[in-house]
């Protein structure tokens, strides 16, 4: 079974995802979109996971490549294909299905507690959620109708969310790893400012809750391979 992985950023990584995804027995597609590659048909693979990145939803006018991505998770959602997607990946599948997605008031840049709403019960992928959520980003969204909420926090928009029996989206970063981290602080330092929060203070909060992110990314990416895994629904 093959899962087709969006990298949107131009330093891509899979972090904590890519083990228990492999284990899960998937072939992964890696297509890497700020270098060109170009979306799979729906016919080429099994599953879809859209990863994050610094691009925006609210300039989607003006991306030619998002603006087909979020087709292909429209239809991917109406031909029952497994669909994941973190942080920009949440928002663009949010966006397909028709939700509104806005600048938020404030950047967040934190370690953010997430509570269920007690509607993941029996979900294979919406029970590994919960706990703190790493959050790095600058736009929040609305639930899609005929969504369900997964999650909840203070602030503003949908924290998770399932559409259907096999989509789900996600607003923050369970698959980051230290690596990854690294990476931003390196990349995109001027975003903490921005959210209000200093680089040692962000770096106090990763001390404190990365240790626990490689148990949670085990549990929710080994759910949503599971379900890629698990062959046909349409």
């Amino acid at each position: 079974m093959k899962l087709a992985v969006l990298h949107h950023l131009p330093e891509p990584f899979l972090g904590l995802a890519e083990r228990p995804l492999r284990d899960a027995g998937l072939t992964l597609d890696e297509r890497r979109l700020l270098r060109g590659d170009t979306l799979p048909g729906l016919g080429e693979v099994d599953g879809i996971l859209s990863l994050g990145g610094s691009q925006s939803v609210v300039d989607i006018d003006s991306d030619p490549v998002l603006t087909e991505e979020v087709a292909l998770l429209r239809d991917a959602v109406d031909r029952r294909v497994p669909v994941l997607g973190i942080c920009l990946g949440g928002q663009l599948l949010a966006h397909a299905l028709g939700a509104r997605v806005v600048r938020a008031p404030r950047r967040t840049v934190a370690w953010v507690e997430v509570e269920s709403t007690g509607l993941a019960e029996g979900d294979p992928v919406a029970e590994a959620l919960g706990g703190r959520g790493l959050h790095w980003n600058e736009d929040s969204f609305d639930l899609p109708p005929g969504a369900v909420e997964l999650l909840t926090r203070n602030g503003a928009g949908v924290t998770a969310f399932r559409a259907g029996d096999c989509a789900w989206g996600v607003q923050f970063h369970p698959e980051a790893d230290a690596a990854a981290l690294e990476g931003w602080y390196r990349r995109y330092g001027a975003w903490l400012a921005e959210a209000g929060v200093s680089e040692a203070e962000a770096r106090a909060a990763d001390r404190e809750h990365l240790p626990g992110q490689a148990e949670r990314a085990e549990r929710l990416f080994g759910a949503f391979g599971r379900v890629v895994a698990a062959g046909p629904r349409r």
